[in-house]
């Protein structure tokens, strides 16, 4: 069905600058979209005041994407499945950008509604651009440098948010905050269309030569180790948003720093994955020849022994070093997952495996926060917090030691 290892064309002299070049454009894609995505966080005192809502219906805004993501992501998979991902990527950023032009009407106008619905819409453009860039990431690398690829790739989103907390308040001067979300988004369409030209020029490897049948889909749903690496995703950014969403409250509230302060020093967090990510894929790939599994291990057992860190840590400079370190740790793995539930699959069901991934991922980023802030209402301390995280992090490292190896052997299971 498939030509597993050899690439679709012969590699010629351009070839691996043709190879950074879609790596390069897949990155600046993600970038925008995390940009994008992340836009009315940094405004949200702007948002509460020009539209009359609450500090609830203006964080909504910020999740509305992931929200229709997660909603038509396993449809949308299997059907990318289907389809030459390179034709859907410049639709996809049409998608994304006819929404930020409704973001940009219905704010204008103050109608919330409309606003939700523009950014659930523009939600499906992102889901489906998040898959593809991954794929096309992992195809387009040979198997000793595609966890690198991907997971380099995967660090562009990071940045976008970090690009979106530090450009929109200065474009919101320029263009009125309503004006951001299309200024982001026609960059998303640009760059989209740099993507589509280098992905048609660049040799590809692991290309299905038919769609995934019906049989396919079922041996996906049969596959424990596809389940596995679910599991671990959904983890893994439970982890991630653990410490992400409920640590700038706890500095505020246990040590007394300032609301501008802990955000500040929680923005750290997140921002190392920009680096953190990469090496994670290139540990595996390079360091450990192509194994998965160690990578993970380390990532939760670094986030557990750090996490028994900050609960005793008594100063603000040692809990946010140990922080930033966390930050280090639960992010080596990200980026990696999407890599290997590849590997246990046919690639006719690439798209399929990294949807369902990716899904669980944003289910553990709405549900994690949520569970952590009622057992801090239960119990009464935010130090139930470090507690939780460690019992994300044993789960994790317990559903890794079930977890079969991926990437040594790269034949689907």
């Amino acid at each position: 069905m498939f030509d597993s290892e050899s690439p679709d064309t012969g590699d010629s002299t351009g070839g691996s600058a043709l190879q950074v070049a879609t790596i390069a454009a897949g990155w600046l894609l993600l970038l925008f979209v995390g940009a994008y995505l992340i836009t009315p966080a940094s405004i949200l005192t702007l948002v509460m005041a020009d539209l009359g809502v609450t500090e609830a219906t203006a964080a909504a805004l910020v999740s509305m994407p992931q929200v229709a993501a997660t909603v038509i992501g396993i449809p949308v998979g299997i059907y990318l499945d289907r389809v030459e991902a390179r034709t859907v990527v410049p639709i996809a950023a049409a998608i994304l950008f006819a929404g930020s032009v409704g973001d940009w009407f219905a704010a204008s106008e103050a109608v919330v509604p409309l606003l939700i619905g523009s950014r659930l819409f523009a939600g499906v453009g992102m889901f489906i651009l998040w898959v593809v860039s991954i794929n096309v990431a992992s195809s387009t690398f040979s198997p000793d440098r595609r966890a690198t690829a991907t997971s380099v790739i995967i660090s562009g989103y990071p940045a976008g948010y970090a690009l979106g907390q530090v450009a929109t308040p200065r474009l919101a001067e320029v263009v009125g905050w309503p004006g951001v979300f299309p200024v982001f988004g026609g960059a998303v369409l640009l760059v989209s269309l740099g993507l589509y030209a280098a992905v048609g020029r660049v040799s590809r490897y692991r290309t299905p030569t038919e769609p995934m049948s019906a049989v396919g889909f079922k041996k996906v749903l049969r596959n424990r180790n596809v389940w596995l690496v679910v599991a671990v995703t959904f983890l893994g950014y439970s982890l991630y948003m653990v410490f992400n969403s409920w640590m700038p409250t706890y500095l505020t509230r246990q040590f007394g720093v300032s609301i501008a302060e802990s955000g500040t020093f929680v923005a750290l967090f997140p921002a190392v994955g920009i680096l953190a990510r990469p090496a994670g894929g290139w540990l595996s790939d390079t360091v450990l020849a192509r194994r998965r599994r160690p990578v993970f291990a380390a990532s939760f057992a670094g986030a557990m022994t750090l996490a028994v860190a900050m609960f005793y840590s008594t100063t603000v400079a040692v809990l946010v070093s140990l922080l930033v370190l966390a930050g280090v740790f639960i992010q080596l793995q990200i980026g990696l997952m999407y890599q290997s539930v590849q590997e246990f699959v046919d690639p006719s069901a690439a798209g399929t495996v990294v949807s369902i991934a990716s899904v669980a991922g944003w289910l553990g980023s709405f549900v994690a926060p949520v569970v952590a802030g009622e057992l801090v209402a239960t119990a009464g301390t935010y130090g139930i917090l470090f507690a939780f995280a460690v019992g994300l992090g044993a789960a994790g490292g317990l559903t890794v030691w079930r977890m079969a190896e991926s990437g040594a052997d790269s034949t689907p299971a």
